[in-house]
């Protein structure tokens, strides 16, 4: 394989010679004789070649791989496990996925998905590479409609689509992502057969039009060979993006991919020839679109550098590491960092005109990013200062840290020789990896990364908690009967809170043998018609504390009727409805004697306590989320607030959702202490308090 893929990229290389129409040659790897004066340690052959990257923060910098290693990491912990609002941008989603938000926008954007699968790949992280590719073929992938076969551009956090229109760079970044995971690890079955999924999308690129899709354009233009701005019908696909353009990319598609590649092949040396048409002559700066022939785009944002333009650079400059296909990366990178040195390396800013005057007065971590990128195909002398600020800069943070942050990451590897070639059939043998585990589910559950704050149990201690924090609650906690008593304060609570979810606990001592042999379908129906009238999510905590002794209810008469409820829910249709398994604190007999069945039962509940571990332990083994009911009982904040808050988020692959009793010693508000960290700690985006859109967060839809 390997010499097969040496001699086809060799016949490559002579067609690119052939196809320059009278442009510069680009020169035989046997033509080059490296010498001592060679102004970089760029290697005389490519790393496609001799599989050798450069690592300028080690021959320029003097950093040892420890120092470089402890870099990447701390940039990738941050990135990926930093603080929820101010540091991470990628966000599990159950048991088997993930998304990376766009924070500036709170979206989900192919760009940053294909970015996160690309850093993943090239550290060797699997389960976040299937993770976010996961979420991107159950949300972002089109199976039918005017875009069949591409992906949705942008998504909200929940996978509803934004756009169902696809942007050119994800599909791109996408394929190479797949196939260097299939050279990484191998291929697996489904979604997970990198290989077959990359060339799904390849065939999509330059076929769709026979998909039946309406909408849809090839991703590459059929007459110029260039990749559009958009795939899609009308103007959006009569232009480029100068940043689109990855040659490097399609050289190694003009390899491995299953059909076409004569076009790959010829793709890869159109782009590098349209690059040096649309470059400014004398600074070297991109616009962010142009027009196949290179002209910028007309209109005086998209016709200048901005932001899209960052990334021409470092794209310049891996093409020439990887390929090395002619000398003028080196003088199109020269040119680049000369420009941005002459407007001062501690000023330069993140947007200008081509013709090198500023537009903005701010910088950009992710400009800086790419052009130490760029320093891998410029001369040490002009590169290495911008080495040396991609390695001072500080992690981005706050709201705009999702396309700085990516940029510095993959600058990171790119400038270290981490950014690498991974071949077909390379994968070693014997290599295990855990396969996903299903995804923890429920009715109404949140995504993980969130935990639903409820409050209660009875309007005095709701109000007063409301006082208290100004804020109202994600949800509210309170008991009724199938006597609809309560019933008043239920209707107030609704009322004053129109935001916030309900939590209804359902008493059935005394009538629970009525209830399993249908005797009273009525009430429940009554019960069921009062609960759709508040227009909300409803958490039914139907015959709470199952397992008291106290309450008396018989495991198969129980679960008789929790079969009843169910069966009166599907026949009434009540769409607003999840029911909640709430068992005691401890019980004396095995609380699998009281289960109904996964079909039957939407969430798990508890009681915090010494056995709260054990029903843990049985929602993770059926795929439940979980509802914590609980209380302070006049603790401190140290000694109980502080372990219990820790005890949700590290168990919040299933805890979901948190019933406060306010009432009596457990008031908040008995304490200036206790009030001031529960407002610090409930203001976190981990908690969904009330608002406008917290039913739909929820997957609920307002009628």
């Amino acid at each position: 394989m390997y010499t097969l893929q040496r001699y086809l990229h060799l016949i490559l290389l002579l067609s690119f010679i052939l196809s320059a129409c009278g442009s510069r040659s680009t020169p035989m790897p046997d033509s080059m004789t490296p010498t001592e004066s060679q102004p970089t340690p760029v290697p005389a052959y490519s790393a496609f070649e001799t599989g050798i990257y450069p690592n300028l923060f080690k021959d320029y910098l003097g950093k040892n791989d420890a120092e470089i290693q402890a870099k990447i990491d701390e940039v990738w912990n941050q990135l990926f496990y930093g603080d929820d609002i101010s540091e991470r941008i990628y966000y599990p989603v159950g048991s088997d996925m993930a998304y990376i938000l766009d924070t500036g926008n709170n979206d989900v954007r192919s760009e940053g998905m294909s970015y996160g699968m690309m850093i993943a790949v090239q550290l060797n992280k699997k389960e976040e590479f299937d993770r976010i590719w996961k979420w991107t073929k159950t949300y972002m992938y089109q199976t039918d409609g005017g875009y069949k076969g591409y992906f949705a551009w942008h998504c909200k956090p929940d996978g509803i689509q934004l756009s169902a229109n696809p942007a050119s760079d994800g599909e791109e970044w996408f394929i190479m992502a797949l196939m260097f995971a299939d050279g990484r690890w191998g291929s697996g079955e489904g979604i997970y057969n990198y290989r077959a999924e990359a060339q799904s999308i390849l065939d999509v690129a330059l076929h769709a039009d026979e998909l039946g899709g309406d909408l849809a354009t090839n991703l590459f233009d059929p007459k110029t060979m260039q990749v559009v701005f958009v795939p899609q019908l009308g103007k959006n696909s009569s232009f480029t993006d100068p940043s689109y353009h990855l040659p490097h990319f399609y050289q190694l598609w003009a390899l491995w991919a299953d059909k076409d590649n004569q076009f790959w092949a010829e793709a890869a040396q159109v782009s590098r020839e349209y690059l040096k048409t649309t470059v400014h002559p004398q600074t070297g700066l991109a616009p962010n679109y142009s027009y196949f022939d290179g002209k910028p785009y007309d209109d005086e944002y998209n016709g200048n550098f901005r932001y899209d333009a960052f990334r021409v650079g470092a794209n310049v400059g891996m093409d020439y590491v990887w390929f090395r296909p002619s000398q003028w990366h080196v003088e199109q990178s020269n040119r680049l960092l000369k420009f941005f040195a002459s407007q001062g390396m501690d000023d330069y800013k993140a947007e200008y005109y081509l013709t090198g005057e500023p537009q903005v007065a701010h910088r950009s971590t992710g400009l800086m990013a790419m052009n130490a990128v760029a320093a891998v195909s410029a001369d040490r002398e002009i590169g290495e200062p911008f080495v040396q600020a991609l390695w001072d800069q500080a992690i981005p943070t706050g709201q705009y840290r999702y396309y700085d942050g990516l940029l510095m990451m993959l600058g990171l590897l790119q400038v270290s020789g981490n950014f690498r070639i991974y071949e077909p059939g390379s994968a070693p043998e014997g290599q295990v990896f855990p396969t996903p585990m299903p995804e923890v589910a429920g009715t109404f559950a949140p995504p993980i990364g969130n935990t639903l704050l409820l409050i209660g149990q009875d309007k005095k201690s709701i109000d007063a908690y409301f006082d208290a924090t100004v804020t109202a609650p994600g949800g509210l906690a309170i008991d009724t009967s199938l006597q609809l008593n309560r019933i008043k304060d239920i209707d107030y609570l609704a009322g004053n809170y129109p935001n916030s979810v309900l939590s209804i606990g359902v008493d059935l001592k005394g009538v629970i043998a009525d209830v399993a042999d249908g005797k009273v379908d009525a009430k429940i129906d009554a019960l069921l018609d009062a609960l759709t009238v508040y227009n909300r999510p409803v958490y039914l905590r139907l015959g709470y504390g199952f397992n008291d002794p106290a309450n008396k209810y018989a495991p198969d008469v129980y679960v008789s009727a929790w079969k009843k409820f169910h069966e009166r829910i599907q026949a009434k249709g009540s769409m607003n409805v999840a029911l909640v398994w709430q068992s005691a604190s401890c019980g004396e007999s095995p609380i699998a004697d009281w289960y109904p069945g996964d079909e039957f039962v939407d969430w798990v509940g508890a009681s915090y306590g010494e056995c709260v571990d054990d029903v843990i332990r049985f929602a993770r083994e059926h795929f439940k989320p979980v509802m914590i009911q609980t209380a302070s009982q006049g603790a401190s904040w140290d000694e109980w607030f502080a372990p219990f808050f820790k005890f949700v988020v590290d168990n919040n692959d299933v805890i979901r959702a948190v019933i406060y009793i306010n009432a009596d010693e457990s008031r908040i508000q008995m304490s200036d202490d206790i009030i001031k960290n529960w407002k610090a700690e409930t203001k976190r985006s981990f908690w969904l308090r009330g608002g406008p859109d917290l039913f739909g967060d929820l997957g609920f839809a307002n009628e």
